[in-house]
């Protein structure tokens, strides 16, 4: 249930991160605060969870349950802020007798990561969107409202956030991968097999290879995946180093973007360990 819900507050925070403004922007809030609490406060208040009926409490009577928690500090220099202190905050590190590197006592630890849960802000979120979420009105939230509920990912129960701005970003580059490919697919089936021959007879005339002076960052032309020739164009390869080119296919136009080429150079790498 906790990842749950810490996946039901990551998404609905990311959404809200995105179109802060949107006609779903009050649901996204409520349901992303109401998850988000009951995660951190299933975690150190496991008793103040529910209703005596087994009913989880509301966003607000969770706020309240915070700011009414011993170990929640009050912050004194901003009203309505409470900080729950890092469970596991970091220690200097010890180098072992013999370390080829002991540079690594001189380290200092990590600054503690503490939560702050603004519940007065919170609350102001959750009193703005209670009239469009019950059509009796509009509400709005501001980057305050978003910049709070953003900070409750430093608690221990969450912390989800880069997990799913990395899926986002994943999906979002996968899905523009496909749509190049169908482009590409669909400009061949138009002009034939012919055209697409000629194309790849002059492609080496239009590409620039590699030159270490005039042209550090290029690659020979490489195997498009979606035309069959050697007719890929790329400007630069992958970070890795893998020679997966970022560019377009001189032939069918497939382009081949930054992320994709990283996904790619990835699978290679973990082919290129599997075998090893």
């Amino acid at each position: 249930m906790q990842s749950e819900r810490a996946e039901t507050y990551a998404k609905c925070t990311t959404d809200l991160e995105m179109a802060p403004t949107a006609a779903a922007a009050a649901g996204a809030f409520d349901t992303a605060l109401t998850n988000s609490l009951a995660a951190i406060v299933a975690h150190e208040w496991p008793i103040q969870l529910a209703y005596t009926d087994g009913r989880i409490k509301s966003a607000s009577a969770l706020l309240k349950v915070v700011e009414d928690a011993e170990e929640a500090i009050a912050d004194p220099g901003q009203a309505g802020v409470f900080v729950l202190p890092d469970p596991e905050p970091d220690k200097p590190a010890a180098a072992p007798a013999g370390t080829p590197w002991p540079w690594i006592e001189d380290v200092p630890p990590l600054p503690p990561l503490v939560t702050r849960i603004n519940v007065e802000t919170l609350r102001d979120g959750l009193r703005r969107t209670q009239p469009v979420r019950h059509a009796s009105g509009t509400g709005a939230l501001e980057r305050q409202h978003i910049d709070a509920l953003l900070a409750l990912d430093d608690h221990i129960a969450l912390r989800c956030l880069n997990s799913e701005h990395a899926d986002r970003a994943w999906e979002e580059a996968n899905d523009a991968d496909a749509h190049s490919r169908a482009r590409a697919a669909a400009l061949l089936l138009r002009i034939g097999d012919e055209e697409a021959a000629r194309r790849a007879q002059t492609a080496t005339k239009l590409h620039t290879p590699y030159h270490p002076k005039h042209n550090p960052e290029g690659l020979d032309l490489q195997h498009c995946p979606v035309c069959g020739y050697e007719s890929f164009s790329s400007d630069h390869q992958d970070d890795h180093g893998m020679g997966v080119g970022v560019g377009q296919c001189l032939v069918c136009h497939y382009e081949r973007t930054a992320d994709t080429a990283e996904e790619e150079a990835q699978s290679r790498i973990f082919t290129i360990r599997w075998a090893d």
